[in-house]
């Protein structure tokens, strides 16, 4: 096999579509840290799957993102129910990681998956170590993409074996990627990687693209977020954080308040007129210096002075 075999994004396509014309399911696994452009690579991928299949004439695998982007273990439950279709389970650590194998619901999934494997569906799990999934679904993928810089990542694929059940030869990729780091080596040689199969660069997303996507994952977040209580108490704007810790005693003297302003690039002038008119609003003393414990220090000071 050549050292640096390069697929494009169509031979990847045309491998997924063949396998699902072939009546077969397509779970792929795209694993790479966090900002490097996993999601991006999916959502390519989704895309141009869905246009690839149109093209054969196949009905099915219309990817639409605010439906067919996942977050949650039910969804990806209900996922693989369906015939034909495409998923992406962004953040699928949080659904299939391989502490929780014993929890009923993980359970169900990795049945799910098995039982539904002549669904012919589409779906890519986002991960940022594919090592931290649950073994069972590991063995379920059918390709692996590792990203391993922003706009280039590494195909893999599981070896074909009889007696071993380490498909993915993780034991002894880990001793071939370890003898790099003990030697220092700045460009891996990912070639001698057992489940290496070639390179793939691909493109950014475009601002479009991004857009409906970020807008999409926020949503969602914020759901689950809801759902579990977590929910973040909205952002305080510089001028709330300074008046807070005004009206709380923890600005020593005006200087210290100056200060404040010139570090979040606010005018000292407009911005003291602003925090009197928000302690008028609020019924208190309009006198800055009032709250300062500087002051208050040298007056209880001043009581003991002879």
């Amino acid at each position: 096999m050549s050292k640096y075999v390069m697929w494009s994004l169509k031979r990847v396509v045309n491998s997924v579509c063949d396998r699902l014309t072939n009546k077969f399911d397509v779970f792929l696994v795209i694993e790479g840290r966090r900002g490097l452009g996993k999601s991006t690579l999916g959502y390519k991928l989704m895309k141009l799957v869905k246009r690839e299949m149109k093209a054969r004439g196949v009905v099915g695998y219309q990817f639409i993102p605010r439906r067919d982007l996942l977050y949650e273990r039910k969804e990806v439950l209900n996922f693989f129910h369906k015939w034909q279709h495409s998923g992406m389970a962004d953040e699928m650590i949080n659904v299939s990681f391989n502490r929780d194998f014993y929890n009923e619901d993980q359970k169900d999934l990795i049945k799910m998956i098995n039982m539904n494997r002549d669904h012919n569906n589409f779906f890519i799990a986002c991960v940022p170590q594919f090592k931290n999934l649950d073994s069972q679904i590991k063995n379920l993928a059918s390709m692996k993409i590792t990203v391993v810089r922003r706009g280039i990542s590494i195909i893999h694929m599981p070896n074909k074996t009889v007696y071993s059940s380490d498909i993915w030869d993780e034991r002894v990729n880990e001793k071939i990627e370890r003898s790099w780091l003990t030697g220092g080596i700045k460009n891996p040689q990912y070639s001698r990687l057992t489940t290496y199969r070639g390179f793939l660069k691909f493109p950014k997303l475009s601002k479009k693209q991004e857009a409906i996507y970020q807008k999409i994952k926020d949503d969602k977040r914020n759901i689950i977020a809801k759902d579990k209580g977590l929910e973040e108490e909205e952002e305080l704007k510089p001028i709330d954080i300074i008046y807070n810790a005004l009206v709380d005693n923890k600005i020593k003297d005006t200087s210290m308040l100056d200060g404040m302003f010139i570090a979040h690039g606010l005018n000292i002038r407009s911005m003291k007129a602003k925090l009197r008119n928000m302690l008028k609003d609020n019924h208190k003393r309009t006198d800055l210096t009032y709250y300062c414990y500087g002051k208050k220090v040298a007056l209880e000071d001043a009581k003991y002075e002879v």
